[in-house]
């Protein structure tokens, strides 16, 4: 018997329904929440993870006294790998016939927030009629947000756009989305059909005030050797449009749906010619994550949706 084969003679110390009781711990940072979530007892879960820790000789959390759980170091590595674990085994319960006909592949997704209420309910509607056999259950976050749970091993993918991403992400282009110029529907601007922001720069701008997306639209400005008369500051996506809408400054955007809101004004956008690059709408996955097997027909499915998105215009 070759060296290869020998390997497999020995049966692994860990279980797959500690690697579960496990991820769904880390992925609640709460052994209570985790056998609610499990159906079994909290002592069930406690002792899962505490065998783990002892066969691995780590401390996969740091427990707080009356504040919850934190992974350690070693518990973000073990959580990314025990997903992806977990992940394929679903994908082998499907290759039998009974196993085809009972088992899913179950995918945690995230989106950027500033557009999941525009994509995400589309995608639910197309996922579940052309691969009835995923199993998603969709997340929002901020653009640092949804890094952060791919690398704890939260989620399997990620929608969101390509700026600054680390070199331990793995994004495959959905969409490309140029920047946008928002404006107040009948705004003078709109007359040209590919303004600069040197035609704005001296009106009133409203800045869509969150982690890495001040930085790249600040960066649009600057990229012109311009400066941006800053009046408003939002965190809001919804407060910044409708700010537009109501006549209270321009913004850029990379996606500036419909405005439908009656009795609060209208907007339009224009895409902006500038030195400047359109960012790319991207599903991301961590490199050292072996992809789902059917991630290239998801891919298919997921740019059918997001071609769909319509921009305000006038």
């Amino acid at each position: 018997m070759s060296e290869s084969q020998d390997a497999w003679r020995d049966v692994p110390n860990l279980s797959l329904r500690q690697l579960a009781y496990f991820l769904t711990t880390a992925n609640h940072l709460s052994v209570l929440r985790a056998s609610e979530t499990l159906n079994v007892s909290p002592s069930s879960v406690s002792t899962a993870i505490s065998q783990m820790e002892r066969t691995l000789g780590l401390k996969l959390f740091t427990r707080r006294h009356a504040r919850g759980m934190l992974l350690t170091p070693a518990g973000r590595d073990l959580a990314v790998h025990a997903r992806s674990i977990l992940l394929h085994v679903r994908e082998i319960e499907t290759m039998g016939e009974r196993g085809g006909s009972r088992a899913a592949i179950r995918l945690s997704i995230g989106c950027l927030n500033t557009f999941a209420p525009y994509l995400v309910p589309k995608l639910m509607q197309e996922v579940e009629r052309e691969h009835p056999k995923i199993q998603v259950r969709w997340h929002e976050d901020s653009h640092d947000g949804l890094l952060e749970s791919l690398h704890s091993g939260a989620l399997d993918l990620a929608i969101l756009y390509d700026y600054d991403l680390p070199t331990t992400v793995q994004a495959v282009a959905l969409r490309s989305m140029p920047v946008q110029l928002v404006v107040p529907a009948g705004h003078a601007i709109l007359q040209r059909e590919r303004p600069r922001l040197s035609h704005m720069v001296k009106e009133p701008f409203i800045l869509l005030d969150m982690p890495k997306t001040r930085d790249y639209f600040l960066s649009i400005f600057a990229a012109e050797g311009l400066e941006p008369r800053i009046a408003y500051r939002t965190g809001s996506f919804e407060m910044l449009r409708s700010m537009v809408a109501n006549g209270f400054g321009y913004t850029v955007l990379n996606f500036s749906p419909p405005y439908l809101a009656e009795d609060h004004g209208r907007l339009a956008s224009r895409p902006l010619d500038g030195p400047f690059r359109a960012q790319e709408l991207v599903l991301a996955r961590l490199y050292r994550v072996r992809p789902p097997s059917r991630l290239e027909q998801l891919v298919l499915t997921m740019r059918a949706c997001v071609a769909t998105l319509r921009a305000s215009t006038e």
